[in-house]
């Protein structure tokens, strides 16, 4: 009788410490997000950020993530390398994440990315476009085109469509602008151009005349030029304050800080960018723009579309793989044919993706698709 009672007692407790094991099992999934809502960049961090938030939404209102419940850990790096790097740090050995969704600078994803290959934590960066992103470790990705092919269309606008033969090139001093730099000098002299000025800036400036009285000595047919949007709408505002005729083509600065410190001398401005068209026709980008718009007042940019595509993309990795920072990676990388709003896409072996781009002309204060 008594060893039929302890066996009792012995299956009641089994059953019990089953019971509470599963209720403790984890009911939310942490992830990090690494964006720059201050700093010279903050519109870009912004928007990539509220896409996160729309996806987060939708999925918590849902099943979240394998029954879980999906709970963002937000640090603002400031657009500044260093604070990558420590909120990275913060999110890896404090919060124990797997994933983070971003940082959004180049420089921000190259200084971090020793960071993510030591503590095997994946960084998914919806706006780095620096050409060396592609070789930065084996737990970096970005569902944002590599600027490589981005320089390789500036210069090609500028030999090809605009059949200019003498350019100047001003660019920023960081990896993206470095980057970019070096593959638009070679393509335009393989093209047949020549530049006859090369001259950097530092992120953040706002005074261009000594660079650009430069330009105007060499009286070249064409600029590039490769900076932050506000650093883009103060050069194009001097430029035509000191008289300069040529035109100008930029990288991806699609958005209204351009626009608001130009002026009218943003007009004419060509830009290359990765293709996000809100007005599409596909029922998955409507759905998205009409909730984004409805709780930020505007459309979404190819930055929100990334943002929300991201957190996507991270869902689908752990859904197929499992929720450790190696599950994750190898559920990115086997990530074939992913639709999100802004098109299919698959990761290759370096963690990058292949994206349809656009050259876009400020016209009447609007950015307009151009040929």
């Amino acid at each position: 009788m008594k060893r039929i009672l302890s066996l009792s007692i012995l299956a009641a407790s089994v059953v019990a410490l089953l019971s509470h094991g599963c209720s403790a099992a984890p009911k939310e999934v942490k992830l990090g997000v690494i964006t720059s809502s201050t700093g010279t960049i903050a519109p870009y961090g912004e928007a990539v950020l509220n896409g996160v938030q729309t996806a987060v939404d939708e999925l918590n209102a849902g099943q979240g993530i394998a029954g879980r419940k999906v709970k963002l850990l937000v640090e603002d790096d400031q657009s500044d390398p260093k604070n990558a790097v420590s909120a990275l740090t913060k999110l890896a050995t404090v919060e124990k994440v797997s994933a983070v969704i971003g940082p959004v600078a180049s420089s921000s994803v190259m200084s971090a990315a020793p960071v993510a290959d030591e503590k095997k934590v994946v960084i998914l960066s919806p706006a780095g476009a620096a050409p060396a992103i592609t070789n930065a470790g084996d737990f970096v990705f970005r569902n944002r085109s590599s600027g490589a092919l981005e320089a390789l269309w500036m210069a090609d606008y500028a030999a090809q469509k605009a059949k200019a033969t003498k350019a100047a090139l001003l660019y920023i001093n960081t990896d993206y602008g470095v980057g970019y730099k070096d593959i638009i000098t070679a393509r335009f002299k393989e093209l047949g151009g020549t530049l006859d000025l090369t001259e950097s800036f530092d992120q953040g400036v706002t005074d261009f005349r000594a660079q650009l009285a430069k330009v105007k000595a060499q009286n070249p047919q064409f600029v590039f030029v490769l900076g932050n949007p506000k650093e883009v709408g103060y050069l194009l505002k001097q430029s035509r304050e000191l008289g300069l005729k040529c035109l100008f083509i930029a990288n991806n600065v699609e958005g209204q800080d351009v626009l608001n410190v130009a002026g009218k001398a943003a007009e004419g401005l060509v830009i290359v960018l990765p293709y996000f068209d809100p007005s599409s026709p596909s029922p998955k980008v409507q759905q998205f723009v009409a909730k984004y718009q409805g709780r930020y007042g505007r459309l979404p940019d190819l930055y929100a579309a990334n943002g929300y595509d991201a957190m996507y993309m991270v869902k689908a990795a752990m859904v197929a793989k499992g929720f450790t920072g190696e599950q994750v990676r190898d559920g990115l990388y086997a990530l074939k044919d992913f639709e999100g709003v802004n098109g299919r896409v698959s990761f290759d072996k370096n963690g990058d993706v292949v994206m349809p781009l656009a050259y876009k002309q400020i016209k009447d204060g609007k950015f307009v698709v151009t040929n």
